[in-house]
């Protein structure tokens, strides 16, 4: 017996089945070609433009991404530079809890994580900067907080319509695998009706695509035997 695509399979696969079967419903026209485009059509269109718009996302996406990436590189040099200038201006000691106070655990503590949410860790880093009392850097930190809120600044206008984008290309992925269920509902639908009509299973999957035996289309492999143990 015959089987429609399942809901399992890839979105590609899915749409595929269900353009194959819309193109040989309406070859052969009549009640089944009107049968085809009340289950088939309204929802193999929508996957459709959904693609579309998420294609655009992604590219979209992909730009907005990398303005954000550059902004945090840039932000990620200035943060090494000031660290590097204040432990400068204390004399280079091998351990300070000044030093401490203001960059906790290194670097990498504002430079690693989500570049989408480094600035608001960075606006920290810069009232450490303010609030130390070492006096060896009294003159400069102003300067050096300024600098980091600048890059902060920068790397936040960057990160918001990286947010936005992002959250569009889940959005529209999550709507793609339901659209894509949808479609293979619509198939399942069209081959009972088609059944109701008399069509004999043959006949249905002269129209609707036979799902293959396996999720990937490809003829089962046998397992290879395991070698006989030394004896």
């Amino acid at each position: 017996m015959g089987k429609v695509i399942s809901r399992n399979a890839s979105i590609e696969r899915i749409h595929e089945a269900a353009s194959k079967a819309l193109a040989l419903a309406l070859a052969r026209g009549s009640d089944i070609q009107a049968l085809a485009e009340a289950r088939i059509t309204p929802v193999i269109t929508a996957l459709g433009d959904n693609e579309q718009k998420l294609n655009q996302a992604r590219a979209e996406d992909d730009a907005l991404h990398a303005a954000l990436m550059a902004r945090d590189n840039e932000s990620d040099l200035e943060i090494g530079s000031v660290c590097d200038e204040i432990w400068n201006a204390m004399g280079r000691p091998s351990q300070s809890i000044d030093y401490d106070m203001i960059v906790s655990g290194g670097k990498n503590v504002w430079t690693d994580g989500d570049p989408a949410k480094q600035h608001y860790v960075m606006g920290v880093l810069a009232a450490n900067i303010r609030n130390s009392k070492h006096p060896k850097l009294v003159d400069k930190k102003e300067a050096w907080a300024k600098r980091i809120e600048e890059k902060a600044a920068a790397q936040a206008e960057a990160a918001r319509p990286a947010e936005v984008s992002h959250a569009k290309v889940t959005t529209l992925t999550m709507q793609r695998r339901t659209l894509a269920d949808a479609v293979q509902l619509g198939l399942t639908r069209f081959k009972r009706d088609l059944k109701n009509m008399g069509m004999t299973e043959a006949q249905v999957h002269e129209i609707i695509p036979d799902a293959p035996s396996t999720s990937n289309g490809a003829k089962p492999v046998p397992p290879t035997p395991n070698p006989a143990p030394p004896s």
